[in-house]
Parts: structure tokens; C-alpha cells; sequence
């Protein structure tokens, strides 16, 4: 379970920064080099902790009613990074000396990463060999340890780290794309340090080795950050424990740690650097929390904490363990973009998962419908408490999209914003932002889907079912009854952001009436089990709504051209001329960057699934007919300019039986970010995609699909493959799927724990 890399340039080294960062859901640095770069590298040097967030006010030319006055971005925060190298005061680099060999390497099994350079100095001509392991805790989420190990192959003299806190950061901007934050703000305020002595007498009985403390603020939501830096220096195989010589000091932006050793050929000197963060989002003293923790950290011992991460992935894989047979080369993709949905998903019930997860500032580190619909489902059938989590969040901010529904004109129910961080809307371009209505179905559904996964009535009462109702009022304050008698919902934009503002989006009615049926279902549910009340009564509930809801739901209207046996995206998107894709340049994709919004609303081109989408999430009542003849034609219209989209028809076509693309699209799938398919994996992972990859496998090569009474799969293997497995949670059980021609119905499927559960083969 490795990713590695034997090779550096300066090219590469931003997305690689991406690649080979570290994060636990709550903390996130980039892979950027220790030692820095020369000025002529692009690095995009970052820390981060989700859900921690400054305000920009956002500026319009003209402001109409209801458009956000400001919008949370995530914050850079302070270079935790560095720690420079110096050998008899020659200064290390990948890009001065000789580099003799190099390695990078991701350890999905450890949860860390590792460089290992053999370099000779450019004026001594002495060799070393360095080996530097990181490692954000999954068990200690605060912590970001560093391991800098020097060994001498041929070297005689002092070894010198310099190792810091550098709170003189900013923010990554891009003015040429809409992706990334083009205004440059400084978010973060260097506020003061100190040193601390006599709690490091603690850490490490009567050796002097100063813990440092660096505090910071925001310049607008005014947060509040602590840091403290403890750094170790020990050596290893030589006669006689040479003297090490230290010192921790404050400077004008952070804290500073020198410390030397002499070592001889054989000798092995390393450097713990423990980096614990906290902030005033989930702690009422930072100070007080980061204290506590480094105390911890530090008596516990680098090699411990290294272990316990361990550990942790030991347990993660037990319940996540997926396995292609016969192509060990996307086996490798699978498993790196799993280990990094483990990475970006927060778990604490404040924050979610971003776009970029923890791994970049791409989207300004904003929560989409992206977690629901497409990482939702890896954590709900693999890891269920952090998919609770998730759903936390959204009962969290759910009095954010009451009051966003206020400003978008409504008298009932909820409205989720289209992106967010605090549960405010953050999208300053309504059309492909606040329109994006079917957010707050997706929610619903991820609600949903949780009821049926576990049978969590009680999480259901408490929140879910509040979630459900208010989200079911605002489809009944937004749509109407036309004249046909169906219900009708206009001036929404669906999934694709090629087509705004149109009336009865398919894909977004859908999930207005599964969202509807849902509510009534739950509630009724609950108030069988006399659970009912304590909802009924906290939001002034009607059970005369429970009529409306079911018969809006029944009356929706739906698009649909009988011709071409298809359904519309929406009621006009068959009127308009469908885009020449094969004349269009290659160097025009993605479209957005290159043509005027309204002139890619006048065609027929989709950015990514919509109606597909659909068919795959709501495919009941749908013929098999219509869902093929929808997916053929929506494949020729679709430029997958969205991470989000090459999975859901890699999907459909094995649905469909269409082997060959469904391999294709799963192939560009899982190799999105490590083959930078979209030539901006360095502001950050397609996190979306990453899950994608996860659904690719169990809802499309699997065919799963989750009805109330059990699980149902339809089992396919790819020419390529020899087989594959994979393990899900449903219920209480954990199952292991291990799929093989060998097999009648193609699969043998055993419960690991728990008890039995209904599974029926198609």
C-alpha cells in the first residue's frame, strides 16, 4: 500500500505538494520541501484546518436584493514546515550538490510520508543520507509530527537544524481562474510568542529543549489560533552522546529552534518536530488545548505516535479493504484515493469536506453538494460514525439555511447554500450557485440513505427528521401547480453548470420528490414508534403537510420527449442547438474558461452529469429503455469538464452493459489527480472524484443498489480484470464481495461480523 515516486523537478513540484501532503480531517499541510524552494520554483506552501475560515466582503458593480455581502474563505495558516539542514554550515537542497538518489514515498498502511536523498554537499563533497517522515494523527488530530533523520555515509562535522514557526503567510491567488481565490487578502495576524521552559522540563525531564508558542488571528471573523513547537534532537551508534547545542527563541512572526550535533561516518542524528494547532472554533482556550496536547505528544515519544498511526490504518483498511485483481497498477489509484477520502472527511461535527479536502486552497476550501452525493457513500458503508459526523454538520447549520431560505424569498423550510463553510452562502454568481436548489435535496437523500444503511431511528428523531420536514417545506414554497395540474419548479439550475436557471430540471425534481416521500416516510415511521413529538413541537409541525408533501410528490412533472424516448434536462434544453464538441479546440476545454456564460446557456452542452446522475440515484419508475436511451445521448453532449462527472457514467454503463466505457471512464476516474487530468491537482485534490472512484467500483462494477428491503447487486468484471473484492458495513454486519467468474452469480459474499442481512443478486 504505497504510492512513490522516484523523481523531482521543478515542474512538478506544486502538484506533487498535493500528492504527497498529509492530513487527518481536522489538520492539513502540503508536501512542500523542508528546506524551501529557489524564487523561480512554484510551491504553493500551506497549512490548513478545515472549517477554519477568515470573512471577504464581496464586492459587486451592482448589488441586487439578497446577493451575500461576504463569504468565508479557508485561511493559510502559519509555515510549520521548515526545518533547514545545514553540514558544517553548507545549507541542504534538492537543487545545490549533487542529489544521488531520491525516493518519495506514500505509506497508506503507516499514514505517512517519506523522502529518502542520498546528497553530497557542493564544497566538501561529503554524503549523506536523509530520511524525513511526516504524519498528520489520526488519533490526535492536532498533531503534525515530523521525523528528520540524518545518517553519515562519509561526513565528519556539525549537523545544524534550523526548524520554525513562521506566522508571515498568506494566502495562494490565481487571477485567471474562477477555481481558485484571485483577490490577495492577508487573513492570518502573527499575534505573539513565548517560550516555555518549564513545561518542556516536563516533556523531557532535565534536558533543556524549549517549547515555543506562536498565537494568531484572523482579520475578519477573528478567530483565534495557538501553535507550539517542540523540536528533539537525539544520535544514534556513536561511542560517546555528543553534546548537542540548542536554543528556542521568539521572533517578530513565530518561533525559531536551532539545534547542532557533531556525528561521524555510521552516526545517525535525528530531529522530532512536533507541530499541535488548535482553534477557537472547537476549543475555548487554543493556548490552554495546545499545551496539553504537546505535553502528551511529547511523553508519549515520536516512535509511539508513528505506531498508534499504525494502528489506526490497520482498523481503517479492516472495514475499507478493496482489492483489484489482475491490475496492480489501478489497484495503487484505488487505494491512494481512498487513503485520501480518509484524509479530507472532518470529523467533528463542525466542519465537512471541502472540494480540495485539506490538500490545497482550490474553491477557497468550500463545502459543496459534493460530500453528500459522492464521499458520503464510502464513508456510510465503510465507516459509519464519521458519515454521522457529516450529517452533523449539515443538522449544525441547518438554522443557516432556514435563514438562507428567508433571503431567497421563502416563508417556510430550509435552503442549503450552495457553498459554505460556516452555513452561509458563500457563491457571489447565483446562477450556477445559489440556484443550485438540489443541494438541499442532496442533503435529504444523504439523510435517507443513512435511515436505510442503519435503521438509526433515534438518530433520525433527534435530527434527522427536523432536517427532512424543513427541507420538504421549501420544495412546497418553491414550486407550483400549473396549469397541467403537475407540480412545477422553475428558475433552478441542476448538476450542470453549462445550463442555468431553467424550469423543471429533471434531476432537480427528482430530488424535490424523493426528498418529499422521505419526510413522510420518517415521520410516520416515527410517530409509529411514539418518537414524533419532541420534532412535531420544535418546528411547529402540521401533519395536514404530510398531504401536501405526498401529493406534490406524486404530481411532479418530469420533462420527457417521447420521440427520442428520453428525458429532458429540463423544458427547454431539447429547443436549443447541441455544441460541435469535435470542432471545439482542445486547448477551449474546460469551456468555462474560455466562453461567456450566457453563450454556453444558448446550447445543448453539459459540464458534467445531471439527467444520468438521476438515473443512477432515482432510477426507480424509469424504464430500462429510457435510462439507455438517455445515457447515449447525454454522452454526446457531455464534456466531463467537472471532476464530478466521469464516474456517474462509468456508472450507468456498466448499469447499461456498455463494458468498454464503463472501463474507460473508470480508468480516467481513478487516475484524475495522480495523472492531473484536469491540470489543477496542484490547488488540490478532486475530492469528489476520489469517492467517485469508490462508487465506480460498488455501484457500478457491483451494480449495487440500496432498496428498502436490503441490499441489491448486479454484478459485472471488467475484460481487463481477473476479479475483485471489497468489504461494506449494512446494518450491524460487516460483508466482505469477492467477485470472480469462478463463482455462480459471479460473487461469494461472507459476513465478517454481525448478523445476516438481505442481499439479493439481479
Amino acid at each position: 500500500m504505497k504510492f512513490t515516486k522516484t523523481d523531482y523537478n521543478k515542474e512538478s513540484l506544486a502538484l506533487d505538494e498535493t500528492l504527497f501532503h498529509v492530513a487527518n480531517g481536522y489538520l492539513g499541510v502540503r508536501g512542500s520541501l523542508e528546506e524551501g524552494c529557489p524564487n523561480d520554483v512554484t510551491t504553493i506552501r500551506g497549512c490548513y484546518i478545515n472549517g477554519f475560515y477568515d470573512t471577504v466582503k464581496l464586492h459587486y458593480p451592482e448589488r441586487l436584493y439578497g446577493f451575500p455581502e461576504e463569504a468565508q474563505r479557508l485561511v493559510n495558516l502559519p509555515d510549520v514546515q521548515t526545518v533547514k539542514l545545514f553540514l558544517d554550515g553548507e545549507e541542504f537542497s534538492l537543487f545545490s550538490g549533487e542529489v544521488l538518489k531520491y525516493e518519495r514515498t506514500l505509506d497508506m498502511e503507516a499514514g505517512t510520508t517519506t523522502r529518502k536523498i542520498r546528497w553530497k554537499s557542493p564544497k566538501k563533497q561529503q554524503t549523506v543520507d536523509i530520511e524525513i517522515t511526516r504524519m498528520a494523527s489520526f488519533t490526535r488530530p492536532e498533531l503534525f509530527l515530523t521525523t528528520y533523520a540524518v545518517a553519515s555515509v562519509d561526513f565528519v562535522g556539525t549537523v545544524e537544524f534550523l526548524s520554525d514557526i513562521d506566522c508571515n503567510v498568506s494566502n495562494y491567488v490565481a487571477d485567471n481562474d474562477p477555481r481558485v481565490a484571485s483577490e490577495k487578502i492577508q487573513h492570518i495576524f502573527f499575534d505573539s510568542a513565548f517560550n516555555s521552559s518549564n513545561i518542556c522540563s516536563e516533556v523531557v525531564g532535565n534536558s533543556r529543549q524549549d517549547i515555543g508558542m506562536a498565537t494568531c488571528f484572523t482579520g475578519v471573523s477573528n478567530l483565534q489560533l495557538a501553535t507550539t513547537h517542540l523540536a528533539r534532537l537525539s544520535c544514534f551508534y556513536h561511542t560517546e552522546y555528543p553534546k548537542v547545542t540548542e536554543g528556542t527563541i521568539e521572533t517578530d512572526t513565530g518561533i525559531e529552534s536551532n539545534k547542532s550535533i557533531t556525528i561521524y561516518p555510521g552516526d545517525i542524528c535525528q530531529l522530532d518536530k512536533f507541530i499541535v494547532m488548535s482553534d477557537s472554533r472547537r476549543q475555548k482556550s487554543p493556548r490552554k488545548h495546545v499545551k496539553q496536547v504537546i505535553l502528551e505528544c511529547g511523553n508519549i515519544g515520536a516512535k509511539a505516535l508513528l505506531q498508534e498511526q499504525a494502528d489506526f490504518m490497520k482498523n481503517f483498511w479492516h472495514s475499507s479493504k478493496m482489492e483489484i485483481h489482475g491490475c496492480p497498477e489501478l489497484q495503487e489509484g484505488m487505494l491512494f484515493n481512498l487513503y485520501q477520502l480518509l484524509q479530507s472527511a472532518g470529523r467533528d461535527s463542525i466542519s465537512s469536506v471541502a472540494s480540495k479536502g485539506i490538500s490545497g486552497e482550490g474553491y477557497e476550501g468550500h463545502y459543496f453538494w459534493d460530500t453528500e452525493i459522492y464521499i458520503f457513500p464510502f464513508f456510510l458503508y465503510t465507516q459509519p460514525e464519521i458519515a454521522k459526523n457529516l450529517l452533523d454538520f449539515r443538522y449544525n447549520t441547518l438554522d443557516g439555511a432556514r435563514k438562507h431560505a428567508i433571503i431567497m424569498g421563502h416563508k417556510k423550510g430550509a435552503l442549503y447554500p450552495w457553498r459554505t463553510i460556516s452555513g452561509s452562502e458563500c457563491s457571489s454568481f447565483f446562477p450556477a450557485g445559489s440556484a443550485q436548489y438540489h443541494l438541499t435535496g442532496d442533503v435529504a437523500h444523504a439523510f435517507m440513505q443513512y435511515y436505510y444503511v442503519t435503521d438509526d431511528v433515534k438518530y433520525m428523531a433527534e435530527y434527522g427528521a427536523e432536517v427532512l420536514l424543513e427541507s420538504a417545506r421549501l420544495w412546497l414554497d418553491t414550486g407550483n401547480y400549473g396549469s397541467d395540474g403537475k407540480f412545477h419548479i422553475h428558475s433552478v439550475t441542476g448538476p450542470d453548470e453549462y445550463t442555468c436557471c431553467v424550469s423543471d430540471n429533471y434531476y432537480t425534481n427528482r430530488s424535490a420528490q424523493h426528498n418529499l416521500l422521505g419526510a413522510v416516510e420518517v415521520y410516520l415511521r416515527l410517530k409509529e414508534m411514539g418518537l414524533h413529538e419532541s420534532v412535531k413541537a420544535k418546528i411547529k409541525f402540521e401533519e395536514s403537510e404530510l398531504k401536501m408533501f405526498t401529493q406534490a410528490a406524486n404530481d411532479m412533472f418530469f420533462p420527457f420527449d417521447a420521440k427520442l424516448g428520453i428525458h429532458a434536462q429540463d423544458s427547454t434544453f431539447l429547443d436549443k442547438p447541441i455544441w460541435d464538441l469535435n470542432s471545439t479546440p482542445k486547448s477551449h476545454f474546460p469551456l468555462l474558461l474560455h466562453y461567456h456564460p450566457l453563450y454556453l446557456y444558448r446550447f445543448q452542452v453539459c459540464k458534467q452529469a445531471d439527467t444520468v446522475l438521476s438515473h443512477f440515484l432515482f432510477e426507480e419508475d424509469v424504464t430500462e429503455d429510457v435510462i439507455r436511451n438517455s445515457y447515449m445521448y447525454y454522452d454526446k453532449i457531455t464534456t466531463h469538464d467537472s471532476s464530478l462527472s466521469e464516474c456517474v457514467f462509468g456508472i450507468m454503463a456498466s448499469r447499461l452493459g456498455l463494458s468498454e466505457k464503463a472501463y474507460k471512464y473508470f480508468s480516467n476516474t481513478v487516475w484524475c489527480d495522480l495523472g492531473d487530468k484536469h491540470g489543477n491537482t496542484k490547488d488540490g485534490l478532486h475530492v469528489a472524484n476520489l469517492g467517485g472512484t469508490w462508487l465506480a467500483m460498488v455501484f457500478g462494477f457491483a451494480g449495487l443498489r440500496l432498496k428498502k428491503d436490503g441490499l441489491h447487486f448486479r454484478f459485472t468484471i471488467p475484460n481487463e480484470w481477473e476479479g475483485y473484492s471489497f468489504r461494506l458495513r449494512y446494518r450491524n454486519s460487516l460483508l466482505e464481495i469477492d467477485v470472480n467468474r469462478k463463482y455462480p452469480n459471479l460473487a461469494k459474499i461472507d459476513v465478517l461480523s454481525g448478523e445476516p442481512v438481505p442481499v439479493k443478486i439481479m
